[in-house]
């Protein structure tokens, strides 16, 4: 079993530093939005059926972790899809898009940190972004390996955009939607359980959690394909025994460094009013804990496993909420706890 995709949190040559620095802010000016039916040409275009595949939000399958895609314009020419990633503080390019498009390479490239580790990587400069109703500024791209972002054309840093604190991100997988864009402050619609969430380490979507008894840290994080927990959760969950059924697991990223741990199915997660069943959790020693200062306490990143489960999602940054809908008949992974369940110790069964 693997794991993992790119965490693209933080360019870090020195050299660059002030550069991307400069040219992180985010335009305020709403800009028309990327139509679906430019997106549909453009796959048809590569030979894939707009029909076959949902476009934009994919739900988690049996075989297959969901995924979040946006439509992007690069320098004005696209659109491309862009994998939406709230755990990533910087915005990434395949390689076959930069050689299309002819993009200037940054001598030196950036450094990057992964899952695993961190790792140089050649990166280009681009002129502008634009998703929806935001307009990106010039910045410098790390250009990433076509085998970490399968048939997507680049990662959208959603935690690295300046003013993260008023944009809203809609997931829909139900009507397969993706928007993003400024947030009107109004309240969940019917039907959705709110979580309050709060940023950490900038632009991290962070909730307070319980795993069985055991209280946590939770990330959302919509560009992890799998969900992992830190070692302290796994000693707080199983107290250093082995539990039955646990796998071993490698965990790839984005850097070479090939991670390893452990995975099996955890007691009931609970966030706010919600719990989420039937969870298996990755747990290992990964770069990415210290890298966000999550090393000193039990941690839990959700990932698209999870998430995908649903049948929509909203995360209201200006709000301050993780709004969440489960998947009607579908959504065994999802149900409202009362305050009798909420402080107990769930059978893993669900029930």
């Amino acid at each position: 079993m693997s794991v993992g995709r790119p965490v693209i949190v933080g360019v870090v040559l020195a050299a660059l530093t002030a550069v991307i620095g400069a040219t992180a802010a985010t335009a305020q000016t709403p800009a028309p939005p990327v139509d679906a039916a430019s997106l549909e040409r453009s796959a048809a275009e590569r030979g894939e059926s707009p029909e076959s595949e949902p476009l934009y939000a994919a739900p988690t399958r049996a075989d297959q972790s969901g995924r979040i895609l946006a439509a992007v314009e690069i320098n004005g020419k696209g659109p491309y899809r862009f994998i939406v990633d709230t755990g990533a503080n910087r915005s990434a390019l395949a390689p076959g898009v930069a050689q299309q498009l002819g993009l200037p390479y940054v001598a030196g490239g950036v450094e990057v940190h992964g899952v695993t580790g961190t790792a140089m990587l050649p990166a280009v400069q681009v002129a502008s972004l634009r998703a929806g109703d935001l307009s990106l500024p010039p910045s410098v791209l790390p250009v990433l390996s076509g085998d970490i972002l399968g048939d997507a054309d680049g990662i959208l840093g959603v935690a690295g955009i300046q003013g993260i604190q008023g944009l809203r991100l809609d997931v829909d997988f139900l009507h397969d939607r993706v928007s993003i864009g400024p947030s009107n402050g109004h309240r969940a619609s019917n039907g959705f359980l709110v979580v309050r969430a709060s940023l950490w380490q900038g632009g991290l979507l962070l909730v307070n959690g319980r795993v069985g008894t055991v209280r946590a840290k939770v990330i959302i994080d919509t560009g992890a394909e799998k969900t992992m927990g830190n070692p302290l959760l796994r000693v707080a969950l199983l107290g250093g025994r082995k539990k039955d059924r646990e796998f071993e697991t490698s965990v790839h990223g984005a850097t070479p460094e090939i991670g390893s741990g452990t995975s099996f199915r955890a007691p009931m997660i609970t966030v706010g009013a919600a719990q989420l069943l039937d969870l298996p959790v990755t747990f290992g020693d990964l770069h990415v804990f210290e890298l966000w200062a999550l090393t000193n306490e039990p941690a839990l990143v959700v990932g698209m496993d999870v998430l995908g489960r649903l049948e929509r999602f909203v995360v209201d940054y200006r709000r301050q909420e993780f709004q969440i809908k489960g998947a009607g008949a579908h959504g065994s992974l999802l149900r409202r706890c009362t305050s009798s369940t909420c402080g107990s110790r769930i059978p893993e069964s669900g029930t």
